[in-house]
């Protein structure tokens, strides 16, 4: 699924992707935005992740529904 995002939400993905702190999760959901938005199919972006391709599936769903909100998750440490 590809995805859209404006050069400001580019800029930020970028940034959370170049984090180097705790937020494991967040930087991937971030990178996996990134490659969808410039049209890398979910089973490479899946393999890139190392997370499964279902799960990489429901990112950019939630990407189209909530933007940057759906990179920061409620899981402990993002």
């Amino acid at each position: 699924m590809q995805v859209e995002a404006a050069p400001e939400e580019t800029a930020v993905l970028i940034g959370w992707k170049k984090r180097s702190d705790n937020h494991v999760l967040a930087r991937m959901k971030a990178e996996a935005i990134l490659y969808a938005s410039e049209g890398v199919r979910t089973g490479i972006i899946a393999k890139i992740v190392e997370r499964a391709e279902r799960t990489v599936q429901e990112w950019p769903a939630e990407w189209q529904a909530t933007r940057m909100c759906s990179v920061l998750t409620g899981h402990a440490g993002n």
